[in-house]
């Protein structure tokens, strides 16, 4: 706990982003998921749903409250992925992780990056 007081805290009191839903599909938001089960699990769900690649950047996930590897396979984030068109201004409250690129499946920093998460249906 004293270790990522901020990364507990959410945890403990979580705020969902409900509000920033409407704002990112007003955006031009062409695909949007909630990152409930890990970020990199959820990206490769966007990924193959989409047919393309997302290629995650670290530096911007280094500024969240928690640890990276907890950013990227940890679940019960209470946040929304979503893939804007690169000429729509980023909404307010809203952090840029990466692009989309012709491909499939998930980079950070240009290395494949596991779709590793909380998976409900596994038995």
């Amino acid at each position: 706990r004293a270790e990522h007081p901020r990364a507990v805290e959410a945890q403990l009191a979580p705020i969902p982003p409900v509000a920033m839903g409407p704002v990112l599909a007003d955006a031009g938001a062409t695909a949007m998921l909630d990152v409930s089960d890990a970020l990199a699990l959820d990206a490769s769900r966007i990924a193959a749903a989409s047919g393309v690649r997302l290629a995650l950047r670290s530096a911007p996930l280094k500024t969240l409250p928690a640890p990276l590897e907890h950013v990227l396979h940890g679940g019960e984030d209470h946040a929304l992925l979503a893939a804007l068109p690169a000429s729509a201004p980023l909404p307010d409250g809203a952090l840029e992780i990466g692009v989309v690129e012709e491909g499939e499946g998930v980079t950070l920093d240009g290395e494949p990056l596991a779709a590793r998460g909380w998976d409900p249906f596994a038995g």
